[in-house]
C-alpha cells in the first residue's frame, strides 16, 4: 500500500526565527575511564523509577488472532495528555511540586532540563565529567541534579538524576523546563495522536510479527534502526529527489530540515536559483543556524512519496560523521500523520490525516523576530489527497 501527496507553493512572505531543540549526539571521550562509563550509564538509565512506575499494564488493549501464531496483545501502559505549543509536543509534568511541560523529544538521547529552568526550581547540578551533548548550534557539557519527585501525567517518581544543560530556555514559556528524550520513551511502544492531543504507551506481546497501525486498514510503514544501544534515536533512510538521506524521527524539532550537505546531494545549495534565505534555528548549543528554503521534486518515506515539497536547510552541525544525521524529520510531518512509533518492531506505522506535511513557515508556528529582509513562505505545501 502506498500515499502519493501533492504540494501546491505559495509566494513567499517574512519568517521568524524558528527554535529548534535537539541533542543528537552524547559524546564521551575516547579513553572512558571507569567513573566516565559509569556516569554515561547513569545518565541513561536516569528515569529507571519512572519507567517502572508506568510499566504497569492497565486493563485496556487490542489483540490480534494470528493462525497459528500466538495471538498479538497490544497493552496499552496509559495515556499521556498532549499539549500543543505552536510547534512543539509538551508534556504535563512536576518537578518537586512545581508544574510544567517538557517537550516530548525523540530526537534526544537524554531528557534534559535547561539551565535557566534549574535556576528556576532552585535545582543545583554538578558537572559530569567527561560527557558532552553535541546538537544544532554547538556542544555543551553535561550536569546533573537530584530530583526530589517527577511527575510524569499521572505517574511519580522520587530521588531522580536527571540531567541539566542547554545555556537557554527552549520556549519564551517559562513553564517548559526542557525535554523528555528517548532514553525513556524507547522503553514503550507510542501511539501519537496529534489531531486529538494524546500520545499512548503501549507494552506489546507476541506482535513481532502484525501490522499495529490498529486505528486504519491503510497505511505505511518504515523500519528504523538506532546508532548504538547508547544512542537510541529512531533513524530512518528517506529519499530526496531520488537521492537516499539518513533522517532521525525528531519531535523537538518544530519543522523539518535537511543539512546543506545532503540538499546540495539532492540538487539544491544556497546560490541555487528559487532557494531564499530565511531566519535562524537555536538548537541544544549557544551558535544560530542560518536556513534556506527550496523546492525539491520529491520525498519519500516507506510508501508516502510527496511531490513539490518546500523544505528548510542549513549548516546544521560541526561535522558530518555517520553518527549524525542529514535530515531531522521534524513535527510538522507528524502533525500531518497519525503514527505509531513501534520500539519493539524497529518500524513506524504512518497515516496522513491531513494538513501540510512540511511547513517552513505558518500560523501554527511561533512567532518571533525575523532576521531583517529575510523572504519565507507563509503557507506550506497543501496535500491535497491521496491516490
Amino acid at each position: 500500500m502506498g500515499t502519493q501527496l501533492d504540494s501546491h507553493l505559495e509566494p513567499p512572505l517574512p519568517t521568524p526565527r524558528i527554535s529548534r531543540f535537539t541533542a543528537f549526539n552524547a559524546e564521551r571521550r575516547m579513553t572512558m575511564t571507569t567513573h566516565r562509563r559509569r556516569a554515561f550509564r547513569r545518565l541513561a538509565g536516569a528515569l529507571l523509577s519512572l519507567t517502572l512506575a508506568c510499566a504497569a499494564p492497565g486493563p485496556h488493549g487490542r489483540a490480534w488472532a494470528g493462525g497459528d501464531k500466538p495471538k498479538c496483545q497490544l497493552l496499552r501502559v496509559g495515556t499521556l495528555a498532549l499539549t500543543m505549543d505552536a510547534n512543539m509536543p509538551l508534556l504535563d509534568v512536576g518537578v518537586n511540586g512545581q508544574d510544567g511541560y517538557l517537550i516530548m523529544d525523540t530526537g534526544a538521547t537524554f531528557g534534559t532540563i535547561t539551565k535557566p529552568a534549574a535556576k528556576r526550581l532552585n535545582l543545583s547540578g554538578h558537572w559530569v565529567p567527561g560527557i558532552y551533548m553535541e546538537g544544532v548550534g554547538g556542544r555543551v557539557s553535561v550536569e546533573e541534579a537530584r530530583l526530589d519527585e517527577l511527575r510524569l501525567g499521572d505517574w511519580k517518581a522520587h530521588h531522580v538524576d536527571y540531567p541539566v544543560f542547554t545555556n537557554h530556555d527552549l520556549s519564551d514559556n517559562e513553564k517548559i523546563f526542557g525535554v523528555m528524550g528517548e532514553n525513556f520513551l524507547s522503553k514503550f511502544d507510542l501511539d501519537i495522536d496529534i489531531a486529538h492531543n494524546k500520545v499512548g504507551l503501549f507494552q506489546p506481546k507476541d506482535c513481532e510479527d502484525f501490522a499495529l497501525a490498529y486505528w486504519t486498514d491503510t497505511f505505511n510503514e518504515a523500519e528504523f534502526s538506532r546508532f548504538s544501544k547508547e544512542n537510541p534515536k529512531i533513524w530512518l533512510k528517506v529519499q530526496i529527489n531520488g537521492e537516499e538521506i539518513r533522517a532521525i524521527l525528531d519531535t523537538g524539532a518544530s519543522t523539518s530540515i535537511l543539512t546543506e550537505r545532503a540538499a546540495a546531494r539532492a540538487g539544491l545549495t544556497p546560490e541555487s536559483p528559487g532557494v531564499t534565505r530565511t531566519g535562524k534555528s537555536v538548537g541544544i548549543g549557544d551558535d544560530l543556524v542560518q536556513d534556506y528554503v527550496g523546492v525539491f521534486d520529491s520525498f519519500r518515506l516507506g510508501d508516502e512519496e510527496i511531490k513539490h515539497v518546500r523544505l528548510r536547510f542549513g549548516e546544521l552541525f560541526s561535522h558530518g560523521g555517520r553518527d549524525m544525521p542529514e535530515m531531522l524529520l521534524g513535527l510538522d510531518f507528524l502533525r500531518a500523520h497519525h503514527m505509531f512509533i513501534s520500539h519493539s518492531q524497529r518500524k513506524i506505522y504512518f497515516s496522513y490525516v491531513g494538513g501540510p506535511v512540511f511547513q517552513v513557515m505558518g500560523p501554527r508556528l511561533r512567532r518571533e523576530i525575523p532576521e531583517p529582509g529575510a523572504e519565507d513562505a507563509s503557507k506550506d505545501a497543501q496535500a491535497e489527497g491521496k491516490k
